[in-house]
């Protein structure tokens, strides 16, 4: 079956508009990573100095740490509450949700600005409420949009999803880019203005979702579960039985509930489950060890350190790039394999942040030359993250155990959040001058973690292509080698075979709802 097979105009237009939540992500990312290279920020939000007898304009390192720092600690706040808002008001309630509070904070952030003097306290208050809806955004809106396409689409709706993400960050990032020579407050509050665009749109898009189908049969109301399926999958032509549809998906769900009371967080620490979380955690973790996290707040600081001037076209340029690489997600998982993709683009990683602090090291004052290689390395290190990011979330959602999949998913992204908000903190002090004072010579620690990677790919992390749910869950119960796992022969009939219908309606969704935070 192909991806789009099975997909009706109006299940089409459903997904687009639950993907609009993807832009909250992009908008904030995009914005401020980039406007901390802005003058008239700076000037209004930190502090002046004249160096020879030019006057510059500079975030403290503790205001650009905690402006970083509250986005990252926020998120990690709306996906705890997102577990539980989730399953209390459904799925179309708290994308309603979410978009109130992204506004909420986005005003907050841009009346900081108001008076004779931008307040900086108020604006991080702002940025920290924002960050909660895209806490929330990132659980909610990939679980609606697995709930509510097809089995054969929900790989490339997820990774729609991401992708919407990327464009919301290129058109965050070109919005500063076009206003970064204004000298007045519109400089930075026409970005600012503009992260109200995917809150709005969320709320005028929303009346015309329908709730997605499971949570209603998950809280008994199958009837309005029957209309919602019809809405999402039933045409004129298809014949498509919604009732039967319901039914499948009651009974799965009363099966599931079943097996929930007989498992807890203390089988997370017995064997096979430890391994599972284990890889899972790792992967999280080292994706933003990585440079991930870094590279998405702290590019312009980079830039300058490899001495970089013009750097507003040279991100654009990143991002531009970096979205053609992510759209490989679509098909390279499923044509090569999980190992050798994550295997060559760690190693691709590792070399190109080591040359360029290579080249830093060596220049201290770096000519054209110099620049322009080392320009050309960032390129090479964006395309090839680019490439690795979908398989991060992909190994992520195989690696959790069917009995427990919700448990090792929330644990593994919070420890990801978790590393995240770290290197947020942190890399400031460990980058600016009159501190650690190593400037772009940090793409060393990040060129390490990729080397790391490399060797808990290889000792960790097994092939998991072209089996099915069910028989991961056999492999990994019957204790297989991580190298054994590609080709190994299945004797039994059943295990042999890919998961039934009602299999993968109830649990493919799961293994794809965290996958918003690349």
């Amino acid at each position: 079956m192909g991806i789009y097979e099975g997909i009706t105009p109006r299940g089409a237009l459903v997904m687009f508009f639950a993907s609009l939540g993807g832009l909250l992500f992009g908008f904030d990312n995009g914005w401020w990573g980039t406007v901390l290279g802005e003058q008239a920020f700076l000037c209004d939000y930190g502090a002046s100095a004249t160096v020879d007898g030019v006057e510059t304009c500079n975030l403290t390192t503790s205001q650009q740490s905690a402006g970083t720092g509250v986005g990252s600690a926020g998120i990690m706040v709306g996906c705890a509450i997102a577990m539980y808002l989730n399953n209390l008001i459904g799925r179309q309630k708290s994308i309603v949700a979410l978009a109130v509070i992204s506004i909420i904070g986005i005003v907050i952030e841009m009346t900081s600005a108001v008076g004779s003097s931008a307040r900086y306290g108020q604006f991080l208050a702002g940025k920290a409420i924002n960050s909660i809806a895209m806490g929330i955004a990132c659980n909610v809106v990939p679980i609606y949009l697995s709930e509510t396409s097809v089995a054969s689409a929900r790989g490339f709706v997820i990774n729609m999803y991401q992708m919407v993400q990327i464009v919301g960050v290129i058109v965050a990032s070109g919005s500063v880019y076009a206003v970064a020579t204004r000298t007045d407050k519109s400089a930075y509050l026409i970005p600012m203005g503009i992260q109200m665009i995917a809150p709005s749109l969320i709320l005028m898009v929303v009346p015309f979702i329908p709730e997605s189908p499971r949570w209603l049969v998950w809280v008994g109301r199958n009837e309005d579960a029957i209309k919602a399926t019809e809405t999402l999958f039933k045409t004129e032509s298809n014949g498509f039985d919604a009732a039967d549809y319901v039914h499948k998906l009651d009974a799965a769900f009363h099966e599931a509930k079943e097996e929930a009371r007989a498992t807890g967080w203390g089988d997370l620490a017995r064997q096979p489950d430890l391994r599972r979380v284990l890889i899972a955690m790792g992967i999280q973790s080292l994706q933003q060890a990585q440079g991930s996290s870094y590279m998405t707040n702290y590019i312009v600081s980079f830039l300058i350190g490899v001495g970089v001037v013009n750097y507003f076209p040279v991100i654009m340029g990143l991002y531009c790039f970096y979205f053609v690489a992510i759209c490989t997600g679509n098909f390279l998982p499923d044509m090569v394999g999980r190992r050798p993709i994550l295997l060559s683009t760690s190693a691709f990683c590792a070399a190109t942040l080591i040359i360029v602090s290579i080249l830093t090291t060596a220049f201290a004052d770096p000519s054209s030359s110099v620049q322009k290689a080392s320009i050309a390395l960032i390129f090479l290190w964006y395309g090839s993250f680019g490439v690795q990011s979908p398989l991060i979330w992909i190994v992520t959602a195989e690696a959790a155990p069917t009995r427990n999949r919700e448990k090792v998913l929330g644990l593994a992204t919070f420890c990801g959040f978790g590393v995240q908000l770290i290197i947020t903190f942190v890399a400031p002090y460990i980058q600016d001058a009159g501190y650690g004072n190593i400037g772009s010579k940090i793409g060393f620690i990040w060129g390490a973690f990729s080397l790391i990677n490399i060797a808990f790919v290889f000792f960790f992390v097994p092939e998991t292509k072209g089996h099915s749910l069910e028989q991961l869950d056999y492999l990994y119960e019957n204790r297989v080698a991580t190298r054994k796992f590609k080709g190994y022969h299945f004797d039994d009939e059943v295990l042999a075979t890919s998961a039934n219908v009602v299999d993968e309606i109830v649990v493919d969704d799961s293994e794809e709802k965290k996958q918003d935070l690349a």
